[in-house]
């Protein structure tokens, strides 16, 4: 059973009341239940937020290969540690999905995965030359790399506003899964 569904089940809320609360329809609800759609970010981030962490970012974007086995996990990193480029990846890959055009083919994987080695290469170049540290460098490093992606497949340049926030949803993406798997980690 989908945690979501779990969720609502355990408190007796009805997805009707708990759309109302996230902002989203029973149908989006009902299709993120069902493994169909995943929540664009800014409903993921109101979703973990309404259900405490019950349900999580994780959870949210899981998605299963042939064989049913999870294809998305997230580790927690000792402190310190640089930057996952898999969850990097991840993160990217979702914020780039959601700022594509709809009405042009999808971005190719592999071009996602080029962009997450050159975040986390970036990331590094900047820890010598930046006093910015976590979450703000990676923002910092994320924006240039959603341009250029957006940019090769995109018939318009995308915004400056989008780009902006693009990169606050990746870095979100990023540090909101790290912190749910620590406490998931550290649970009894």
């Amino acid at each position: 059973m989908h945690p979501l569904k779990a969720y609502l089940r355990d408190v007796k809320e009805s997805i009707v009341e708990f759309g109302a609360r996230v902002g989203a329809s029973r149908q989006t609800l009902y299709r993120i239940i069902g493994g169909t759609q995943a929540p664009k970010p800014p409903l993921a981030r109101r979703i973990v937020e309404a259900t405490g962490g019950a349900v999580s970012f994780d959870v949210l974007y899981q998605r299963r290969d042939a064989d049913g086995g999870e294809v998305l996990r997230f580790t927690p990193p000792e402190d310190g540690a640089p930057l996952i480029q898999e969850r990097v990846r991840q993160a990217l890959a979702i914020v780039v999905n959601h700022l594509s055009p709809k009405d042009k083919p999808d971005i190719p994987e592999d071009a996602v995965e080029l962009g997450a080695e050159a975040v986390v290469n970036t990331y590094i170049a900047l820890s010598a030359v930046t006093t910015r540290q976590g979450r703000d460098r990676l923002c910092q490093a994320l924006r240039p790399v959603l341009e250029e992606i957006l940019r090769e497949y995109s018939a318009s340049p995308p915004l400056s506003s989008a780009l902006d926030r693009g990169a606050e949803l990746a870095t979100q993406l990023y540090f909101q899964s790290w912190n749910v798997d620590r406490s998931e980690v550290s649970a009894p």
